[in-house]
């Protein structure tokens, strides 16, 4: 059974707002310390005013206070549901006991403890040091350290960990980073980073085939796609983009695979650099990067057309060949077993 455009559309096909089904054994003995809800509340005052995404609301900002309509969310949070069961199916789970069960290396701990209130240290789930959302984040990011020692842990999973956990349980999102890590982005988060290396080459490539005056730009200031775009790959820009256009991107990122990653990253690149005056304001690699770390300015307010442009660089133009070009180069890299990580990584979305 495959997970397609045409089942599951990409606009429809939302990261799940908090709407998990039924678990199994193993997943309730997880569900007494749900990652849902609010630690707003759990101090004495009153409390602060967030927008529909549970983002603290300040000097009277809107921000996410527009939104699809409530029969559009329940569709989405459906079909959710229905990728989630079939992960179910594929995933083999080595263990089935509880995400606190075994213990982890010290180290790690101390590395996850302190780097736990950096993430979205503004939403509601995260402002309390020994609140349920950080809590959550902690058993999660220690239980990966545990599944994939040789791995451990990276910081880059602390936002991705902390999206996921604002969507649904800490045992889904356990096994939803292990499907990222494994089956979408396998060599992202290992020692060598040997994924992101091969990702970040790709998008170099894919800039040159289809921008070449932006590309042109970049290498004449020494400015390399992994001076840049490690983070914007490594955390899904979760760092990088309005919330509601970062979950429409996961929404096609699940579908499509890692592919979107880089066309969203042409498309960022080319929003900074695409006209001759945006070029001319950048006369230095100083100012080149800055301008690309601040890209969440290209896509606010302008959730529809950003996810147009990402979703026209799929369905048929130059960018989608050349980028499904770059990813199937992947093919001739095998994992221990035989498998081309490509094949790995397009298991969810071919089943």
């Amino acid at each position: 059974m495959a997970v397609t455009s045409k089942e599951f559309g990409p606009e429809e096909v939302v990261a799940g707002r908090k709407m998990l089904g039924p678990t199994s054994p193993a997943q309730k003995n997880l569900s007494d310390e749900d990652s849902s809800g609010s630690d707003a509340g759990s101090e004495v005052g009153q409390e602060p005013e967030t927008d529909r995404f549970g983002f603290i609301l300040t000097h009277g900002s809107t921000a996410g206070s527009l939104g699809p309509p409530p029969e559009l969310v329940r569709q989405r949070e459906t079909k959710w549901i229905h990728i989630m069961s079939q992960w179910d199916r594929i995933l083999l789970k080595k263990t089935s006991k509880s995400l606190d069960s075994q213990p982890a290396l010290q180290s790690w701990v101390d590395v996850i403890e302190r780097d736990l209130d950096r993430q979205f240290p503004f939403h509601e789930m995260f402002l309390s040091k020994d609140g349920h959302g950080q809590r959550a984040l902690f058993r999660v990011l220690k239980a990966f350290t545990q599944y994939q020692p040789e791995e451990g842990y990276c910081q880059a999973q602390g936002p991705v960990a902390a999206v996921l956990l604002m969507n649904m349980p800490a045992e889904e999102a356990f096994w939803c980073l292990v499907q990222i890590s494994e089956q979408y982005l396998p060599g992202y988060y290992s020692p060598l980073l040997e994924g992101v290396l091969f990702d970040a080459a790709m998008l170099n490539w894919a800039l040159k085939r289809t921008s070449p005056a932006a590309h042109k730009h970049l290498q004449h200031h020494g400015v390399e796609p992994l001076m840049f775009a490690t983070d914007w790959l490594m955390c899904l820009f979760t760092r990088h983009l309005p919330f509601n256009t970062l979950l429409r991107v996961w929404d096609l990122f699940f579908c499509y695979g890692v592919r979107v990653l880089l066309q969203v990253a042409v498309v960022l690149v080319r929003r900074v650099l695409g006209r001759a005056e945006q070029r001319k304001q950048c006369q230095g690699q100083m100012e080149t990067l800055e301008k690309l770390r601040a890209v969440m300015e290209q896509a606010q307010e302008e959730d529809n057309t950003f996810i147009a442009e990402v979703r026209m660089k799929h369905v048929g133009g130059v960018e989608e060949s050349v980028l499904g070009a770059a990813v199937s180069q992947r093919s001739g890299e095998t994992d221990g077993e035989g498998v081309g990580k490509v094949e790995k990584r397009q298991t969810l979305v071919n089943i």
